[in-house]
């Protein structure tokens, strides 16, 4: 998991960015929340989050001043600027900084998670284009950097393996759950979720969501399959949720993703 800090002055925003945004989906875990850019410095020392995600307007340290000396102190920390504040100049500061991405609030739904896989994976759409098909990874490549999961020949539990076995043959259901999986293998809902935790280190659905956005990245190589048929055959009736689930793992639409062959 890769360790956040959220920095905002006011307590709501910090909730809602910590309790809005699917970190399990993405890898990602908070730990660490700071009002204030001196909080945030001394939290960061304590903590040292790979990823900070701050407000710039703040009282006593602002973001801007945060930025330089995180990234003085901790160069490795990529940094995500949210703020309403939409003028040129405090986007040309962050750039000067080395600030790694700016959104303006009210960001949309998934835009969040996406910038985050941007940033963590190096995903750039101009670089991508433009590089040459021999200086491009594989697809299979891509995808294990992307959205990496356990290799099943390393799980030692046969239920967690008996699961994921049944989620590789049945993930186009649409109808598929933790109750159907537990119940096929004979365990409780919940002993199933707790022991495929321990074994995966996350959730059964979110282990079940990378998988299925994994296969649809392989479908989407193919160019002439269209985005709906992808999403409908990997188990999603809602072609809007599908797009947006993928954009969060991904960090680009799936038309983004199969036109530029990212």
């Amino acid at each position: 998991m890769i360790p956040v800090m959220i920095v905002d002055d006011e307590k709501f925003v910090r909730r809602g960015i910590i309790e809005d945004t699917d970190w399990a989906l993405i890898d990602c875990e908070v730990v660490a929340e700071a009002s204030n850019g001196a909080e945030a410095l001394e939290l960061a020392r304590q903590t040292k989050p790979l990823l900070v995600i701050s407000d710039i307007n703040m009282p006593k340290v602002n973001g801007l001043q945060l930025a330089e000396k995180l990234l003085a102190e901790y160069p490795e920390t990529k940094v995500i600027f949210l703020s309403a504040y939409d003028e040129f100049e405090y986007a040309r500061q962050a750039v000067r900084i080395g600030v790694s991405d700016y959104l303006l609030k009210p960001y949309d739904d998934g835009e969040l998670e996406a910038s985050v896989q941007r940033l963590l994976h190096g995903i750039s759409l101009n670089a991508a284009h433009g590089a040459g098909a021999n200086a491009a990874p594989s697809a299979g490549n891509r995808i294990d950097e992307l959205i990496p999961l356990k290799p099943k020949g390393t799980i030692r539990n046969r239920y967690v393996l008996n699961a994921v076995e049944y989620i590789e043959s049945h993930y186009q259901d649409s109808d598929i759950s933790v109750g159907r999986i537990a119940g096929t293998i004979g365990l409780s809902e919940g002993h199933l979720s707790r022991l495929f935790k321990t074994e995966m280190d996350t959730g059964l659905n979110t282990y079940l969501t990378r998988y299925r956005i994994r296969q649809a990245m392989r479908e989407l190589n193919d160019v002439q399959i269209k985005v709906y048929e992808v999403a409908e055959s990997v188990g999603y009736q809602d072609i809007a949720y599908f797009s947006n689930t993928f954009k969060k793992l991904v960090g680009v639409t799936p038309s983004d993703y199969q036109i530029r062959g990212i």
